[in-house]
């Protein structure tokens, strides 16, 4: 964590306000951007896609494409990225680009899973859809000119990741208490690791059984809790 706010720093120093472009993502955003008249710097970013800066207000936003949302929602990934980027960052965005293909996921389970964030996050974390990329252009450019004009503060989170915090994203889950979150993590050592469990490793910890076990598995992957 230190070093990612070290990372964003060491650019707004020269710079009062600029939108950070992770090195890995598309070059056509950041022309796209230019051509909007919006200062665009490409990082490697550890954490988020892009993060908007002005003096030391941060705001990070991640970008998904909508099947690529769907798929991290269906394969596990959802819950983790989710969890990075709010112990990361005081407030976050997460935009959703395009529709979904809705054959791996129930529409239902789509939009539930926004509020899921939010209500995981507290808020940290806000999610929304958009139709294009220009459209999330447009998402950005105006989130900068909200900060610049102080209408949206934001500071980072300057914290390093603790035990504490994991206990409490686990304890979002149904049933689910810090007793049981405890248990957990001495067992799979990381958010990551209980979201990778299966069915039958999550039933050889101690006070879960079948049932609570398939509701964590299901819960971690976006899917209704049985």
């Amino acid at each position: 964590m230190v070093a990612i706010i070290q990372q964003i720093f060491s650019i707004m120093s020269a710079n009062e306000s600029m939108i950070l472009v992770d090195a890995r993502e598309p070059e056509r955003i950041v022309e796209m951007l230019k051509s909007m008249n919006v200062e665009a710097k490409r990082k490697r970013l550890d954490v988020a896609d892009y993060v908007i800066t002005h003096y030391n207000y941060v705001v990070a936003v991640e970008r998904k494409d909508a099947n690529d949302y769907v798929n991290s929602i269906v394969d596990g990934r959802f819950f983790n990225q989710i969890y990075n980027l709010a112990k990361s960052y005081e407030l976050s965005f997460l935009c959703v680009i395009g529709k979904p293909d809705f054959n791996r996921l129930k529409k239902e389970a789509f939009v539930g899973s926004f509020l899921s964030i939010a209500l995981k996050t507290k808020g940290k974390v806000v999610p929304m859809q958009v139709e294009s990329e220009k459209d999330f252009c447009l998402i950005l450019k105006s989130l900068n000119k909200q900060i610049e004009n102080g209408r949206l503060e934001a500071f980072p989170m300057l914290k390093k990741s603790k035990v504490e915090d994991s206990v409490t994203m686990l304890t979002a889950i149904p049933g689910i208490g810090v007793g049981k979150a405890k248990r957990l993590l001495n067992k799979f050592g990381s958010i990551h690791g209980v979201v990778n469990a299966s069915i039958s490793d999550l039933m050889r910890v101690e006070g879960i059984g079948e049932k609570q076990a398939k509701r964590i598995y299901d819960f971690v992957r976006g899917r209704r809790i049985r």
